[in-house]
């Protein structure tokens, strides 16, 4: 069986590449220019996944000044349409990686893959599918230490999944920046 890492590059191909952006780039067309408008005309306040700084008490706000349901339609609608876009961000850039690494194999890129960094994306998906389901607990309606609990996660969650995307796009930044600064020095030694 081929190691992870080896399945990753023989599928990191600039074709293949340009097609998961292509679905990417619709899907978030789609989820926030579409369905996040609708959402937020109904409810009148964007879905929490687009809400960076969303705490607990922001949470709790929101969902006081909605009638129990009253969203819950709408944002299963968004929600399945912005999970797509995670899970499609996320093989974005399991491919990306790779590919990169490829065309520009450097220390760092190399002690990225051994450190897991092929993974990242995926945890952001399954961070994001979690907060999603907490989400969609609250809006069909939750008492008592239930409510709580799930606010108090959803919140956790939700932050902890924008630090990973923070990471991830900052290891994106080193390895972009490494694969030029390697390009450059190539280029300047070759007569």
């Amino acid at each position: 069986m081929m190691p992870v890492p080896e399945f990753l590059k023989s599928r990191a191909t600039g074709r293949n590449l340009v097609i998961v952006a292509l679905f990417t780039i619709a899907l978030g067309l789609l989820s926030h220019l579409v369905l996040a408008p609708i959402y937020r005309g109904i409810t009148g306040f964007a879905p929490f996944e687009l809400q960076s700084s969303l705490s607990k008490f922001m949470i709790a706000v929101e969902l006081g000044a909605l009638a129990e349901g009253a969203a819950t339609k709408t944002y299963i609608s968004f929600a399945a349409v912005d999970l797509a876009y995670v899970l499609a961000t996320a093989l974005l850039f399991t491919l990306f990686w790779p590919w990169l690494f490829v065309k520009s194999p450097t220390r760092l890129n190399a002690f990225l893959v051994r450190g897991g960094i092929l993974l990242l994306p995926s945890y952001i998906a399954v961070l994001d599918l979690a907060a999603k389901v907490g989400f969609f607990r609250l809006l069909r309606g939750l008492a008592g230490p239930s409510y709580a609990m799930t606010v108090e996660f959803c919140a956790v969650v939700h932050r902890l999944k924008f630090a990973v995307i923070d990471i991830r796009n900052g290891l994106t930044a080193a390895a972009l920046l490494a694969a030029v600064v390697g390009f450059v020095l190539t280029q300047r030694s070759s007569p």
